[in-house]
């Protein structure tokens, strides 16, 4: 192997476990101010590894196949699904500061 397919590679997998972590750990903590960088990305880290836990869960119980498909099907799907939340609790948290202020 040279070192153009060791260094894709190593992106790649970076991309896979990251993009869905990030997405979650904005889901779970929305502002900045809940969590530094350092502590956002070693949080994204961890959240990544749901998505091969996720596709082994549904291969042993429920038989899907993990292959090109069901991967991108969960990756997407967590991304969108943290991303999501992060949009509705930016904007319960700002409806419930708003409330706080008229008070």
């Amino acid at each position: 192997m040279d070192f153009n397919t060791i260094a894709i590679g190593v992106v790649g997998i970076l991309l896979y476990l990251l993009i869905p972590g990030f997405a979650l750990s904005l889901g779970l903590f929305p502002r900045k101010k809940d969590l530094g960088l350092t502590e956002r990305f070693g949080l994204a880290a961890f959240l990544g590894m749901l998505t091969p836990m996720i596709l082994y869960f549904n291969d042993k119980n429920f038989f899907v196949p993990i292959n090109q498909e069901t991967t991108y099907m969960v990756l997407i799907s967590l991304t969108v699904l943290g991303l999501l939340a992060w949009i509705v609790r930016l904007k319960f948290l700002g409806a419930k500061t708003e409330s706080c202020v008229a008070q």
